[in-house]
C-alpha cells in the first residue's frame, strides 16, 4: 500500500476497498495500480496489485500477500531477501527495532510524456534525427543514404529547441597528429559527466568512442569513473573482433580514469599507444570534443523541445549516438559511419 499517487501506474480507480489493521483500525483503498522499481543494477521490475491509500504516510508492503502472490523470501541472521516469480532478488533488509524490516525502494515516480504532433514535413524529419541540421538532412536525401526523406524547402524560421538546446565553443588553432588510414587505427576516447541528475538506469557519466577514420561513435552509460577500464576492455574485444582490426593508438586527454595502473598494463599487452593531450583542455581533443558537443547539443534539443524530464538524458545520448552513426560528416561526406 501507498499514500503516494505518483508511483502509480495503470491506477484503476474503481477498485475500492477498506484495509484493517491490528489495533482494529480501518482505512479505505481508492484504487489500485502497479509500481516500477528499480533495482541496484539499474534494472526495472514491477510491483502488482498495489493500494492506493491517499491517507498512508508511510509506505506498507504485506509478506503474506507477496507469498500468495507467488514471491518467495529467504529469512536469516535478521535479515530479509524477497525474490519475484523468475527468482531475481527485489527487497533485501534487516529487522529493525520494532520487530518489522525497513526497507528503501527505489520507486521511479510516473512520468506523462507525450511528444507533440507535426504536419510540416521538414520540421518532422528535423526532429526525428535529433534536431540536425537541415543541409546534413539534405545530404542524406540528396544522396540516398536515408529512403524516405521528402523534397522540402528549408525553413527560415529558427528551431526553438535548438536555440535553447545548442552552445558554442571558441576552438585553439589546428594541431598537427598522424592520421588514420584504416579503420581502428586511432581511436579518441572521452569521458562525460557526472550528471547532476542520474539517468533512469542511475548513470552519472557516458564514455565516449570515436574512431577517427570512420567516424563511428560508441557511447557507454557508467555509474561510477572506476567503470572507464572495464568498458574500455569489453570496447576493445567488441570492436576488434566485429572490425578484424586492431587498435593502434588510443587518444586520450590527462584525465586519471585513463591512467590508472591496469589501463596501461592492458595497453602494454595489446601494444596500444597511449597518445595524451593536455588534461581539462579538449580543443586538443578535438574530435571528441566535436563529437561530444554534437551529442550534447541534440540531448538537449530533444529534452528541451518537448519538455522531457531530465533523467532521461542517457536514452537521449544512446539516441543521439544512433543518428550520428546515421548522418554524413565533412570528413565522409558520401557516406555515414
Amino acid at each position: 500500500m501507498t499514500g503516494n499517487r505518483s508511483w502509480l501506474i495503470d491506477l484503476d480507480t474503481s477498485i475500492k476497498s477498506s484495509v484493517r489493521f491490528a489495533d482494529d483500525s480501518v482505512i479505505r483503498a481508492e484504487g489500485a495500480g502497479k509500481v516500477l522499481l528499480t533495482r541496484k543494477n539499474g534494472k526495472p521490475v514491477y510491483m502488482h496489485n498495489v493500494l492506493y491509500v491517499p491517507t498512508m504516510r508511510s509506505n506498507l508492503l504485506s509478506l503474506g500477500q507477496l507469498l500468495e502472490k507467488g514471491y518467495t523470501m529467504n529469512l536469516q541472521k535478521r535479515n530479509i531477501e524477497v525474490y519475484d516469480e523468475k527468482q531475481r532478488l527485489i527487497i533485501k533488509a534487516p529487522l529493525a527495532r520494532n520487530r518489522t524490516f525497513k526497507i528503501n525502494l527505489n520507486a521511479v515516480e510516473v512520468q506523462c510524456l507525450a511528444a507533440e504532433g507535426t504536419n510540416e514535413k521538414e520540421w518532422l524529419w528535423h526532429y526525428r534525427f535529433g534536431h540536425l541540421n537541415f543541409r546534413s538532412l539534405c545530404q542524406l536525401r540528396d544522396k540516398n543514404l536515408v529512403k524516405g526523406i521528402p523534397d522540402f524547402i528549408t525553413p527560415s524560421k529558427v528551431c526553438e529547441g535548438c536555440a535553447a538546446g545548442k552552445q558554442t565553443r571558441n576552438v585553439f588553432k589546428h594541431y598537427t597528429y598522424k592520421r588514420a588510414v584504416q579503420v581502428l587505427d586511432i581511436i579518441y576516447a572521452d569521458l562525460c559527466g557526472p550528471f547532476d541528475v542520474p539517468s533512469l538506469g542511475g548513470n552519472k557519466y557516458f564514455l565516449l568512442f570515436v574512431d577517427e577514420f570512420s567516424r563511428k561513435l560508441w557511447i557507454y552509460l557508467l555509474k561510477e569513473k572506476k567503470d572507464t577500464y572495464s568498458c574500455f576492455v569489453q570496447f576493445c574485444c567488441m570492436a576488434e573482433t566485429q572490425s578484424e582490426c586492431k587498435i593502434k593508438v588510443l587518444r586520450i586527454d590527462g584525465g586519471g580514469e585513463f591512467n590508472s595502473r591496469d589501463m596501461n598494463e592492458f595497453c602494454t599487452g595489446k601494444g596500444i599507444k597511449h597518445e595524451v593531450t593536455a588534461p581539462y583542455t579538449p580543443q586538443h581533443n578535438g574530435l571528441t570534443e566535436r563529437r561530444n558537443r554534437m551529442l550534447l547539443d541534440m540531448v538537449r534539443c530533444m529534452l528541451k523541445a518537448k519538455g522531457l524530464p531530465k533523467f532521461l538524458w542517457g536514452e537521449a545520448v544512446a539516441t543521439a549516438t544512433y543518428i550520428l552513426n546515421r548522418c554524413p560528416t565533412k570528413a565522409l561526406p558520401n557516406s555515414t559511419p
